[in-house]
């Protein structure tokens, strides 16, 4: 195997451990969390005399999990922690192995003391010019997905459509604020950006932002959430590699989670088009078109970064960052979760 086929494997299973990571600890403390609130609940019934037969119903029990799951703010957070918390940071130290480091950095570190020295700071009219762009690369890749959401619904008979939308649908406005708005975007740039692109860059800053952008659209395991999220993934990772910094990335994603999933939830808690919700899904839609505009001026005006020159990966993207056990594992992975996740949410529809 050559360097790059190894150095993008290892990047691979690093991410293969991350979702193990996550998933087991999330699914345990969500889980224990779940199993005492049943509990509390069957205390309180048997106390008052009640009937616990319903206890026995596997219905009754899969309803008012999911009951649980869509609405308290303490199971979202509870089932997110794990995974941010640990297993972040964890990814990060298996990523940063000794044996697959290409400078001698250790820990979390992942700058060395030259890239230290190249951040550059945007000017807020440059941080507003990049928070445009992220309007139309939304709405494409979210008009992109829905249209093959609807053709593998189609196909399959499974329910492909948007599942984040059907999680925050009547979740508590505080829970989405603090999971969606705050929580996500953090550790989210933290792994994707300063962890992947921080591993990857030495071998072509362009190719480092196409394999983010690619693992950060399969890791939401949604076909319809992929496209959009490798768009934005483009746009964060070239604008973490132009400034070296994770705040205005952060800040970026922050505020794209903010007017694209929380406002609109505001506006319309069950997501019904509402006179309120289509003004401003016509007002997106028309920043959007600015957006594009800037966006292709942008380009045209030559103003993207070069490629590296002198790295193992001379053009934009190599075929060996992807065509590699680790990463062919990584995607498999993603795509049977997303294949699961799907499957999981129409049957557990058809018994609600």
């Amino acid at each position: 195997m050559n360097t790059v086929k190894q150095k993008f494997s290892h990047l691979g299973f690093a991410l293969i451990a991350y979702l193990a990571i996550a998933n087991v600890l999330g699914s345990i403390s969500s889980g224990i969390y779940t199993f005492i609130k049943i509990l509390a609940e069957m205390i309180s019934t048997a106390s008052a005399g009640g009937d616990l037969s319903k206890y026995t119903d596997l219905g009754y029990i899969t309803s008012m999990s999911a009951g649980l799951a869509s609405d308290p703010l303490m199971l979202v957070i509870i089932s997110m922690l794990p995974g941010y918390f640990i297993g972040v940071p964890l990814t990060l130290l298996i990523i940063n192995a000794k044996k697959y480091r290409d400078v001698p950095l250790k820990g979390l570190n992942l700058y060395t003391p030259y890239e230290k020295t190249m951040k550059r700071d945007l000017s807020v009219k440059e941080f507003l010019m990049f928070f445009l762009f992220t309007f139309p690369m939304g709405i494409i890749g979210s008009s992109i997905g829905a249209g093959l959401a609807a053709i593998f619904t189609r196909l399959t008979g499974f329910d492909m459509s948007n599942i984040l939308d059907s999680v925050l649908v009547g979740m508590n406005p505080v829970a989405v604020l603090i999971s969606t708005v705050i929580l996500a975007p953090i550790f989210e740039e933290i792994l994707f950006r300063y962890g992947v692109i921080g591993y990857a860059r030495r071998y072509g800053e362009w190719n480092a932002i196409i394999v983010s952008a690619v693992i950060f659209g399969l890791i939401h395991t949604n076909v319809f959430q992929f496209f959009y999220a490798f768009l934005l993934g483009v746009l964060f990772g070239y604008i973490y590699v132009y400034t070296r910094q994770l705040k205005y990335t952060i800040g970026l994603h922050i505020l794209f989670n903010f007017f694209g999933a929380f406002v609109p939830l505001l506006i319309s808690p069950d997501t019904s088009l509402t006179p309120a919700l289509a003004i401003y899904s016509g007002l997106q839609y028309f920043v959007a078109a600015v957006g594009l505009v800037f966006l292709i001026l942008f380009i045209k005006k030559g103003n993207l970064l070069k490629t590296t020159e002198g790295s193992p990966v001379p053009g934009i993207c190599s075929k060996d960052s992807f065509l590699n056990f680790g990463m062919i594992s990584f995607i498999i992975v993603c795509l049977a979760l997303t294949v699961f996740i799907s499957f999981s949410n129409s049957v557990l529809e058809s018994l609600m």
